[in-house]
């Protein structure tokens, strides 16, 4: 049995990793704001602790193996994020040495790349990275939320030159079902809402099914390898992903979400997960998608 200290299991996938664990018979504790009664059933301790709270995350701790880190927010401002996103795994790391804690698994996001920079190519784990200048211009590549998952990161890696040892996962749209998933209910949501912003229709899709991305992390977590990983289950385009919403969801007629801007064209590596980690995403769009329509309607 393992001991592992998760945030963010009140959301969606840090819900389905706390889920995992416990069906398994590793014991969890999960730092909340509020306690849910969904992880009351399943066994889960529920310590409530702000997230910057580095005193009240250490003692919380004592005693873990391992941590997962996956609590972020999108915003909806740099300051916002960055309190969460960026203190917050700062408060994160530091707690998870002073506590002792041997393993600290970061589910972080293809987000953080510089597409811009990049181009329309594959986009390997050394790829460059958003910074806080791209977040300064409107039309810059990094949202807030790229931005200071971005800065996130830095943290971890602070944390692995300090000693600990470090995975993180990068995954793009996570697809499934459940209230607070952003592209299963969120996102459709805003598109029948007609406040989903355009993107060209050929623009690069990439996604992963949140099983596929829980079985990464439970991997990274039974693992040494200290790795950064895209966790990409495949890659379509945006226009397929708006024509799978339109079988389910009443958009609007006037709202398209499509733009007539250049797409971005390229693509996520994916050899590497399963060259570290041992795992390779299995589950399909088709079927990712047919479980969020089940759920919508």
């Amino acid at each position: 049995m393992v001991r592992v200290l998760v945030t963010g299991a009140t959301g969606f996938v840090g819900g389905r990793v706390a889920r995992a664990l416990r069906a398994r018979g590793d014991e969890v504790t999960a730092t909340v704001r509020t306690p849910s009664t969904d992880l009351d059933a399943l066994g889960v301790t529920q310590p409530v602790v702000p997230i910057t709270d580095v005193d009240g995350l250490t003692t919380a701790m004592r005693g873990a193996d391992a941590v997962v880190h996956a609590a972020a927010t999108s915003g909806p401002d740099l300051d916002t994020a960055r309190e969460v996103n960026t203190h917050g795994t700062r408060a994160l790391v530091t707690a998870a040495l002073a506590a002792g804690v041997g393993r600290f698994v970061h589910v972080s996001t293809t987000s953080v790349y510089d597409l811009e920079a990049i181009g329309d190519a594959e986009v390997a784990e050394n790829a460059p990275l958003v910074g806080a200048d791209d977040a300064a211009a409107s039309g810059g590549a990094g949202s807030p939320y790229a931005v200071t998952k971005a800065e996130a990161e830095a943290e971890v890696v602070r944390g692995g030159r300090q000693g600990l040892s470090i995975a993180i996962l990068r995954p793009p749209a996570v697809l499934g079902a459940g209230p607070t998933s952003t592209w299963g209910t969120r996102i459709p949501q805003r598109y029948a809402d007609g406040e989903l912003p355009p993107r060209p229709a050929e623009t690069t899709f990439g996604w992963v099914h949140v099983d596929d991305l829980v079985d990464a992390v439970l991997a990274a977590l039974d693992d040494e390898a200290q790795a950064t990983v895209n966790v990409v289950g495949g890659h379509t385009t945006f226009g397929r992903y708006l024509a799978s919403l339109r079988e389910f969801v009443p958009a609007p007629p006037a709202t398209s979400a499509i733009s007539d801007g250049a797409p971005w064209q390229g693509s996520y590596a994916t050899e590497r997960l399963p060259g570290v980690f041992g795992v390779r995403p299995s589950r399909d769009f088709a079927t990712a998608m047919a479980e969020i329509q089940a759920s919508w309607t």
